[in-house]
């Protein structure tokens, strides 16, 4: 008896011990779910992160720096529920842009912004597929960051024009009060959103980042489904503003609509096609299409993107080149070309940009 008791004891140690050799086996579903249930039982520990990125642009006459600094924190008050916190600030050497064009080249540029809340919520993670959040948040934290469109440093990249250009959303460098719901399953996501109807970046006053006011600023709701399918990604999704526009316009509900699709060809190259229309006639931007790609190298991301826009009128033709380095895991180098036509008018810009994050 007391050899088979210390043979149990033995074995129990030896059971402890091979643990977390086991939790690696991940084609094991035992292992899958006991490494499921250590990551739990450590995610009480908060996590932070900063990000910096610096860029040049020139138009090939004239140049300018522009920078961005990014702090988050995720702070853990139990297993599902978490605090989540993150911040901007910019500068720059020149508020005024480069050139005139509609769509903005360069998805860094903005006023001089000493410091602003970009996240500031409660996150709760329920039922394990399904996440919602609270608080201060930005449009461009859930929406169009796909694998392929964050490549690229035009602005329409990262919200397309029909939306961006035609309400004054909460997307950077503004942020709203809303709430924001994820169900995330294996091969889909669907997310739901509703925000105020403008966003801000200021502590105090009338455009206080914390004012809810769906009266005067109306309410901006989004709703998007992605399914991915070897590699790929297919986005369809629309947005409902109920206000006026800028305050002159009658109030009343204006829908977009958008779809795209990030097809992988093969393991390194990804085709990325997107569409958009705004249905309401006194929208400024109507309609947005782009059409481009991504080849992905070990270390190396290369990116061609061209986009038609027509904003209050204007035709605007926008084509990028880039090329997304990969240092190191903390610092990337980023070179790009913007060819820009704008109502008949060409300009070419190029930027340099590094980023550093930890």
């Amino acid at each position: 008896m007391n050899q088979m008791h210390n043979y149990l004891k033995l074995s129990i140690l030896v059971s402890l011990f091979s643990l977390p050799i086991c939790l690696q086996a991940q084609d094991n579903s035992f292992a899958q779910l006991e490494a499921d249930a250590a990551k739990d039982s450590v995610s009480l520990s908060p996590a932070f992160s900063v990000g910096f990125t610096g860029e040049i642009q020139s138009d090939f006459k004239r140049a300018k720096f522009a920078s961005l600094l990014e702090l988050g924190a995720c702070i853990p008050l139990s297993r599902n529920v978490s605090i989540e916190l993150s911040s901007v600030s910019f500068a720059t050497t020149h508020e005024s842009p480069l050139i005139d064009d509609l769509q903005c080249f360069s998805n860094l540029d903005a006023d001089n912004l000493p410091f602003a809340l970009s996240v500031a919520g409660v996150s709760w993670n329920f039922h394990k597929y399904h996440t919602l959040f609270a608080g201060l948040r930005r449009v461009d934290e859930d929406y169009f960051c796909s694998d392929v469109l964050s490549l690229f440093t035009n602005s329409s990249c990262g919200g397309f024009p029909t939306i961006t250009a035609n309400y004054d959303i909460a997307s950077y460098p503004v942020a709203a009060l809303g709430i924001h719901y994820m169900y995330d399953r294996e091969n889909y996501t669907i997310q739901a959103s509703v925000y105020n109807g403008r966003g801000y970046n200021k502590f105090t006053g009338r455009e206080n980042m914390f004012r809810f006011c769906p009266d005067g600023d109306g309410i901006f709701a989004l709703l998007q489904g992605e399914y991915r399918y070897n590699g790929s990604s297919y986005f369809l999704g629309g947005s409902l503003h109920y206000g006026d526009l800028y305050g002159e316009a009658t109030r009343k509900a204006r829908p977009v609509v958008w779809a795209y699709a990030e097809q992988s060809v093969t393991d390194a190259l990804s085709l990325v096609a997107a569409y958009s229309h705004a249905f309401s006639s006194d929208n400024a931007c109507r309609n947005f299409c782009g059409i481009g790609g991504k080849y992905a190298f070990k270390r190396v991301d290369l990116g061609l993107f061209s986009d038609y826009t027509r904003i209050e009128g204007v035709d605007d033709w926008a084509t990028e080149v880039t090329c997304n380095i990969q240092c190191n895991r903390h610092i990337s180098l980023q070179p790009a070309i913007h060819v820009i036509t704008t109502g008949g008018k060409t300009n070419c810009v190029g930027i340099m940009r590094l980023a550093f994050s930890l």
